[in-house]
């Protein structure tokens, strides 16, 4: 038996379904609010027991320090893009792409870096997102004038550190984006969660899109047993957006009866093997 620990209130959307399927499934779980930060849930199982958390980075990041078990299901450096740009290039969206310190960045634009005002020509706009899965601020687009001066763009996003590791590429159109869920290489879920820039959820996934989710799972590296792989159609052709840990991956309408029952069945390993 997994005890899970759910978060509500982070992924703008009912966790009862969810709770009804851990519970469905003979798991227990208890569930702790994202406004109330004071929560102990340290307490809620013994820390002997195998734990399983599912929710916020911000609540993941204590739990990563507790001897739990699996606790959380995600090892966070692998998700970096410099780490895993390195075996999934041929898929991604954002090629070209660069990697500079968000300092960097903002010199080279205001000093007219031929690079990267190459990628912006078209629309005078760049793509920047942090190396870092943590969340630090939303990749989004930004025009040269906001990227060029370092202090009003770090309040801007906001950062404090100017020394951030940043990916920056050429702004693109999407027409859709799909979440799906990989447990053991092999898809266990999936769902549209993006449609033309605005949120739209349905179950599943067009057959362009799945074709590509199975060719990157047998490309052979996977950043761990279940993990989350956000897929996109721009003009016509499938791409990686990005990749995420499971424990802090929205499920939107993925079938959560099998990636309930694949999680939990990893939880469970990770747990017997420590």
């Amino acid at each position: 038996m997994v005890n899970w620990i759910v978060e509500d209130g982070v992924f703008g959307s009912s966790i009862i379904p969810l709770v009804s399927e851990i519970k469905n499934q003979g798991h227990q779980v208890r569930v702790i609010d994202y406004a109330k930060e004071d929560t102990d849930f340290t307490h809620f199982f013994p820390q002997e027991k195998c734990i399983l958390f599912y929710g916020s980075i911000h609540v993941a990041s204590k739990i990563l320090i507790l001897p739990w078990a699996p606790g959380v299901i995600g090892e966070i450096k692998n998700y970096y893009c410099t780490n895993y740009y390195q075996y999934l290039s041929k898929w991604l969206l954002n090629t070209p792409y660069y990697i500079f310190p968000l300092k960097d960045l903002c010199y080279r634009v205001a000093n007219r870096d031929p690079g990267l005002h190459n990628l912006a020509q078209e629309t005078k706009r760049l793509f920047v997102r942090p190396d870092s899965p943590l969340k630090l601020f939303a990749g989004n687009v930004y025009s040269l004038s906001e990227i060029s001066v370092l202090q009003e763009f770090m309040r801007r996003l906001p950062v404090e550190d100017e020394n951030i590791l940043v990916v920056v590429a050429k702004e693109r159109q999407i027409d859709g984006e799909w979440r799906v869920i990989v447990s053991d290489g092999k898809i266990v879920g999936a769902s549209q969660y993006r449609k033309f820039g605005k949120p739209f959820y349905t179950e599943g996934m067009p057959e362009q899109v799945h074709l590509l989710a199975q060719e990157v799972i047998a490309c052979g590296w996977q950043p761990d047993s279940i993990w989350a792989l956000d897929l996109c159609i721009c003009e016509g052709k499938p791409y990686i957006v990005e990749i995420g840990f499971f424990s802090c991956a929205a499920l939107y309408h993925c079938d959560l009866s099998s990636v309930v029952r694949e999680a939990s069945k990893i939880a469970l390993r990770e747990w017997r093997n420590i």
